[in-house]
C-alpha cells in the first residue's frame, strides 16, 4: 500500500502545478454540481409531496369564495309578478362548520334595471298616468334553508308619469271643437353594484351546500291597471323596455364562532 501511495505521489509530482490545480478545481466543481442537481431533484420531490399532503380539502374549509361573471338578463314579465327564480351560484360542498358554529355570507353583485312607460292623454279627458317598475331580489340557502334575513331587495326602481291635456277654442260668434291627444315616453337604464351580508346558525358540524338564488320583478300599469309592458325605440335605443338583469357577482362565505343573534 505504501508503494501505491508513493507511486501516486510521484505521478502527482510529475504533473505541472498549474495543470494540477486546474484538474482539482474541475473535479470539485463537477462534484458540487452533481450534488446540487441531486439536492434540487430531492427538493422538488419533497415540495410535490408536501403539496399533495397539505392540499386543503373541503372538510377543512372555513371560508369559501365563488363568482359568476357570465351575466343574466331576466325575461320581461307581462303583468305584475316575479320571474322564475334562477340559481346564481351553487356550491354543493362549500364550507364545514365546527360544532355549534354559524355561517356568514356576503353577496355582492351588479344589477341592471331599465324602465319604460308610455302615457297618452286625450284632450279635455282628465289625467292619464302610467308606471313601470323593475326590481331584483336575492337570497342564500344553506342546505336548503334560507339564511337570515331571507329575501333581500338589491335594487328597485319605480317610475310613473301623469299627463293632462286641456285645450279650449274661443272664436267669437262661432262654435269650435278641439280634438287630439298627447303622448309622453320615459325611458331609464341604470347599472350599479350592491352588497349584503346574510347569516345562519348554529349549524351541525358537517360540510354545507350553499346556493344563491335571485328573482326579478317587472310590472307595468296604465291608469292603475296592470298591462303588458310596452317597448319602443327611443333616441336610438331599440330595446327601450322594462327589464332587470344581473351582471358580475361574487360570494364570500365564512364560518363564525362566538356569534350572537338579536
Amino acid at each position: 500500500m505504501n508503494m501505491k501511495v508513493a507511486r501516486t505521489i510521484v505521478n502527482l509530482d510529475s504533473v505541472p502545478l498549474e495543470k494540477l490545480v486546474k484538474n482539482i478545481c474541475t473535479t470539485v466543481v463537477s462534484s458540487l454540481q452533481s450534488r446540487k442537481a441531486r439536492v434540487i431533484a430531492v427538493t422538488g420531490v419533497t415540495v410535490l409531496m408536501a403539496s399533495g399532503a397539505f392540499a386543503q380539502s373541503v372538510a377543512s374549509n372555513k371560508a369559501f369564495f365563488a363568482k359568476e361573471t357570465a351575466g343574466i338578463t331576466f325575461a320581461p314579465v307581462s303583468g305584475a309578478g316575479y320571474s322564475a327564480p334562477i340559481v346564481l351560484v351553487s356550491v354543493p360542498a362549500a364550507v364545514k362548520t365546527s360544532n355549534g358554529g354559524a355561517v356568514s355570507a356576503t353577496l355582492s353583485m351588479e344589477s341592471l334595471l331599465s324602465t319604460y312607460n308610455l302615457t297618452t292623454a286625450i284632450v279635455n279627458s282628465g289625467k292619464s298616468s302610467s308606471s313601470s317598475r323593475a326590481a331584483i331580489k336575492a337570497w342564500i340557502e344553506v342546505d336548503g334553508v334560507a339564511m337570515d334575513p331571507g329575501e333581500v331587495v338589491f335594487n328597485d326602481r319605480l317610475q310613473a308619469t301623469g299627463l293632462t291635456l286641456n285645450l279650449t277654442c274661443a272664436v267669437p260668434g262661432t262654435t269650435c271643437t278641439v280634438a287630439g291627444d298627447l303622448t309622453l315616453e320615459l325611458f331609464q337604464a341604470t347599472k350599479s353594484a350592491q352588497s349584503f351580508t346574510f347569516f345562519l346558525g348554529p349549524l351541525s358540524p358537517i360540510v354545507h351546500s350553499v346556493v344563491v338564488k335571485a328573482q326579478a320583478l317587472i310590472e307595468c300599469r296604465a291608469n292603475g291597471v296592470v298591462i303588458a309592458c310596452p317597448s319602443s325605440t327611443l333616441d336610438g335605443y331599440a330595446n327601450a323596455s322594462t327589464q332587470a338583469g344581473i351582471g358580475k357577482a361574487t360570494l364570500m362565505i365564512e364560518e363564525q364562532q362566538n356569534w350572537g343573534k338579536q
